[in-house]
């Protein structure tokens, strides 16, 4: 095995301020795309909270509101508190800025072969109009079995 020093010199240029992605507009919009990452963390963790209040409750065949006392407090104290209501406004404002802004990389990022004997790519708006139709029809049945069952 061969010994080769290596003479090269990697260039690491030296990060100025904290605040080095203000200074170019490509950056502040990466920047605020990755940073709705903390926001959806916070909405899972919402989620896991209404479950594990979910599991306290007492559910057997005749069930009374004392059972559920712990659910009841999550769905009317917890998510009925103004600060939580504006706080989820905020979530869903992010998270629809999260899927324009992938809706929109995702063309970019898979390569979609018009068929498997050309290399003919599909057009970008084809696979942006499925991304659109499937997180419309998502929304359109989630919102369906909310309303609709009982």
């Amino acid at each position: 095995m061969s010994e080769v020093k290596s003479f090269r010199k990697p260039y690491n240029p030296p990060v100025k301020k904290l605040t080095w992605w203000l200074e170019n507009p490509f950056y502040i919009y990466y920047m605020v795309r990755e940073g709705t990452a903390v926001l959806a963390l916070l909405a899972v963790l919402e989620i896991v909270f209404g479950i594990f209040m979910l599991a306290k409750c007492q559910l057997a065949a005749n069930v009374s509101l004392e059972d559920v006392k712990p659910l009841v407090w999550y769905l009317q104290n917890f998510l009925g508190n103004p600060v939580i209501i504006v706080l989820n406004v905020i979530i869903l404002v992010s998270q629809l800025f999260h899927a324009v802004t992938w809706f929109s990389l995702m063309p970019k990022a898979v390569r979609v072969f018009m068929n498997k004997n050309s290399t003919e790519l599909l057009p970008e708006y084809v696979t942006k109009l499925a991304l659109y139709a499937a997180l419309v029809g998502a929304t359109v049945v989630i919102i369906a079995v909310a309303f609709l069952t009982k």
